[in-house]
């Protein structure tokens, strides 16, 4: 029972925190349809193709365990835009679960609630856990990861080594960034190692088990070295500002992050804050460790060889930092302030994600969805589609089962086609390259077919045209 309120057990609060989690992840969760990333996973992971070509999709993008898991997910459950983000809210509201146990891990259960409550009313992560990508399942690897690194030197458990292994590896095994975390927990290891006092075997036993995630990783690496090979990547230049602009996109209004920023510099002055994992070792180094190494290893890369260090990318470090926060909440001695700043917080919030970073009556940032329904109005069995975003497309296209389209026009037997169709569609991107109808298919087009209409988004056009 904790102090907050003496009435309500702690499965109690975390029943109610889950519960708010649910409410802020699923509510209006189609109001627009999926963006460019969000197709890369439907596509990649479409229910359509075997697991072998998922896996040959993910050499392109990610390694593959989120894409198996969405593959399995869309077989049982359907392909459509609320299955694949239901699935990704899932995993969201795992990694409220999971904040808790790494928070409780920590300190004590009222870290780990709070930990657990800044993870439901997060606006990144809640942002993250309502669009088909990876990065939900990232923070809760993670957060498992380092949990169970705790519980190692706590209880040096076979079975703290065995989930340890396997959440380490899971998470190599669903984002390249899991290596950077791998390589953290290296370091730190080897830091309370030096510092501390640990027997022969305990230190050859963790490394046995260092090596076994290593060579779970060990059938990917010929695409990481492959992939070493790209000379550009599509993240910005890091400025000097980066870790203010990292926290304020974390948490997206003022209020938030002053309250989360006094709370995370009281963890400093807690001169009390020690794990009671054994006597040699502080929680303190382990999560500092894990965001300073977080960042600072992406960030090198990203000086030396090109930008890597992304906004979603360091959603490894978000764990951490929540409990950072929540220790720091716990430090707090006034009851009514620590009543005070949890309704505060979420009303925060609200207030943001619906007024201001709407993410609940958002316009569409992509059209992808208005567009296919648009063309499915009129589509018949005589007419075409051409796009040089076509492999985007026909996620749409066989959603709504308009057709085996759109074909792109680059390597399509466009004169054949123009011979075979009565109608034409041609879709061209306006925030994306799209080099569109070449000036000979142009003129042949024109030459056989009538303008009709157009159909006009801020992203996209589509033109249709009908045989002279």
């Amino acid at each position: 029972m904790l102090n907050w309120i003496d009435f309500i057990s702690t499965r109690q609060w975390i029943g109610m925190i889950v519960l708010i989690g649910i409410v802020f992840r699923l509510y209006n969760l189609e109001v627009t349809g999926l963006w460019i990333d969000e197709i890369h996973s439907a596509v990649g992971a479409s229910p359509y193709k075997t697991i072998g070509e998922v896996f040959e999709y993910c050499k392109t993008d990610q390694p593959p365990f989120f894409f198996a898991l969405l593959h399995d997910w869309y077989k049982i459950f359907g392909y459509n835009d609320f299955g694949g983000r239901f699935f990704v809210v899932i995993t969201g509201l795992l990694g409220i679960i999971a904040a808790y146990f790494l928070g409780k891990q920590c300190k004590n259960e009222r870290v780990g609630l709070m930990a657990a409550f800044l993870t439901s009313i997060n606006y990144f992560h809640i942002d993250s856990s309502r669009q088909v990508r990876f990065y939900p399942l990232v923070f809760l690897l993670s957060a498992l990861s380092y949990l169970f690194f705790l519980k190692v030197f706590k209880d040096k458990k076979n079975r703290s080594y065995f989930f340890y292994f396997l959440s380490t590896a899971l998470l190599l095994n669903t984002h390249y960034f899991g290596i950077v975390v791998f390589a953290s927990q290296l370091i730190i290891f080897a830091f309370l190692i030096f510092m501390g006092k640990f027997d022969i075997r305990f230190v050859i036993k963790s490394l046995f088990v260092g090596v076994l995630v290593a060579i779970s990783f060990v059938h990917w690496l010929p695409v990481v070295v492959s992939d070493l090979g790209i000379s550009s990547f599509h993240a910005q230049q890091v400025s000097w500002y980066f870790p203010v602009s990292f926290y304020w996109v974390y948490f997206r209004d003022v209020i938030t992050c002053a309250i989360t920023g006094i709370l995370l510099l009281r963890v400093f002055r807690n001169a009390d804050f020690k794990a009671n994992v054994s006597q040699d070792i502080s929680v303190t180094v382990t999560l500092v460790g894990w965001i300073f190494f977080g960042f600072l290893i992406p960030l090198i890369y990203s000086l030396v060889r090109m930008p890597m260090l992304e906004y979603k990318y360091s959603i490894i470090v978000l764990p951490a930092l929540f409990v950072l926060i929540a220790v720091g909440f716990d430090a707090i001695e006034s009851r009514v302030v620590r009543l005070a700043i949890p309704p505060v917080l979420a009303i925060c919030f609200l207030v943001n994600s619906v007024f201001f970073e709407s993410i609940y009556f958002r316009e569409p940032f992509e059209r992808w969805r208005e567009i296919t329904k648009e063309i499915g109005r009129t589509s018949s069995s005589e007419e075409i589609v051409f796009s040089d975003y076509a492999w985007y497309l026909r996620y749409y296209f066989t959603i709504y089962s308009v057709s085996n389209q759109p074909l792109e026009q680059r390597f399509a037997d466009f004169q054949q086609h123009l011979k075979q169709s009565k109608k034409i569609w041609v879709i061209k991107s306006l925030r994306y390259p799209d080099a569109g109808l070449t000036t000979d298919q142009q003129r042949m087009l024109e030459q056989y077919f009538t303008f009709d209409r157009e159909v006009k988004y801020p992203d996209m056009t589509a033109k249709h045209y009908v045989r002279r």
